[in-house]
């Protein structure tokens, strides 16, 4: 089956899912412009920066994955691109992150970081997600000449985060991509939200999984913009 019969599959299975999913392909770059304050074509030229890199050759054929709407996979451009870009663009010092796996988001992250020539990133998972392959350690996908701006820490969020902020004070970005239950991402952007910086970025992955996202926006009367399955806040 090829693509376009495969992205017709989608569409025809579950055409509000697939209206929902082309209308944030068509908007990712205006989004990230309006939340960031910065020139549309400023943000095109760095998600074409990413698209054009060898990184993303390395990690598709690394990881075996793919691009477009009938995968769903990282590598569409709202999840692990846009979080380049907003890397990029906000060149945070102090990264914090829940939920790991292979370490898609992790390498996209850590690319920024190498190009920016600043920061460091901080991960929390349990080791031996589902999906990994069997021998494979928690973020394999990640270039070992990244590493070195890169701190995994194994163990559930709900003990590990607490401590690790306490310990870092202050944080410019947390991402959210653990346990997406509604408890979890409460409890996680609740810890996550008190050590934020101003101007700093709370992301979180699959916020349809619940309300949790939509509720921290409203309590917190912040700047947001979701697309698709990526949440993105913005503290004033």
């Amino acid at each position: 089956m090829n693509n376009l019969n495969k992205n017709l599959f989608v569409a025809f299975k579950n055409p509000l899912k697939f209206l929902d999913y082309a209308i944030a392909y068509f908007n990712y770059k205006r989004a990230v412009a309006v939340l960031t304050d910065t020139p549309i074509k400023e943000v095109g030229k760095l998600y074409n920066e990413i698209f054009s890199s060898h990184f993303i050759a390395e990690i598709i054929e690394k990881s075996k994955s793919r691009p477009g709407f009938s995968y769903l996979t990282m590598l569409t451009p709202f999840r692990a691109p846009t979080i380049y870009v907003l890397c990029r663009i906000f060149k945070p010092e102090v990264l914090v992150e829940t939920g790991v796996a292979q370490g898609f988001s992790s390498a996209f992250i850590l690319n920024a970081l190498e190009l920016n020539n600043k920061g460091h990133l901080y991960s929390i998972d349990l080791p031996n997600q589902p999906g990994q392959e069997i021998g494979n350690k928690t973020g394999w996908l990640i270039p070992d000449s990244f590493r070195k701006r890169w701190e995994l820490i194994l163990g559930p969020s709900r003990e590990k985060l607490p401590a690790l902020l306490r310990k870092l004070n202050k944080i410019d970005f947390f991402y959210h991509d653990s346990d997406h239950s509604y408890e979890n991402m409460v409890f996680e952007f609740d810890c996550a939200w008190q050590y934020l910086k101003k101007e700093g970025l709370l992301l979180a992955d699959d916020i349809t999984d619940s309300l949790a996202f939509d509720q921290l926006v409203r309590n917190e009367n912040c700047k947001f913009r979701k697309l698709f399955k990526l949440g993105i806040a913005f503290k004033k």
